[in-house]
């Protein structure tokens, strides 16, 4: 099984549409907790949800299971008022909306989508692709230059920033 991750980023909804053709993506899952965006207006739900039926792209909303700012209090840190993504996994709505994807995995070429181009940091990365991995599932993403970065590379990127941003002593 395989999943590709996308953010919509300051894409243009054509350069957006492309991508996803591109890769022959037949079903985008929107994981964001609020699924607007100021600057790429087409992402805003209703807009992306009828951009995607005329590119013949299934379109689900699970942004309230899996989104990465949930609204219940228990999801965060008590004392650094962060999103604990070990208390996100163990939620019930988010087990039943990582199981609802393997089920579109299985039969479909299957996508999920976020804001941030860069999965590095996201929580479609993070978090939701996380628990992907654990059930075995493949992850690549679509990156906006249009390459497909498989997760290996990925986090030797990761591990790169890592080490350019806190070098070792000499």
């Amino acid at each position: 099984m395989q999943i590709y991750t996308i953010g919509h980023s300051n894409h243009t909804q054509e350069q957006f549409v492309a991508l996803l053709i591109g890769t022959k993506i037949q079903v985008l899952v929107d994981v964001r907790s609020n699924p607007t965006s100021r600057w790429a207006t087409f992402a805003d739900k209703d807009n992306l949800e009828k951009v995607l039926k005329l590119a013949r792209i299934h379109y689900i909303y699970l942004g309230d299971m899996l989104g990465g700012r949930p609204s219940e209090l228990d999801s965060y840190d008590n004392q650094t008022g962060k999103v604990d993504y070990k208390l996100i996994q163990g939620k019930e709505n988010y087990r039943y909306g990582i199981r609802r994807i393997l089920d579109e995995v299985k039969r479909y070429r299957v996508c999920i989508m976020c804001a941030e181009e860069n999965p590095i940091s996201c929580h479609r990365n993070m978090l939701v692709a996380d628990s992907l991995r654990q059930a075995g599932v493949k992850i690549f993403h679509i990156r906006g230059d249009g390459r497909i970065q498989t997760d290996e590379d990925l986090w030797k990127e990761k591990v790169g920033v890592a080490a350019s941003q806190y070098p070792l002593p000499m």
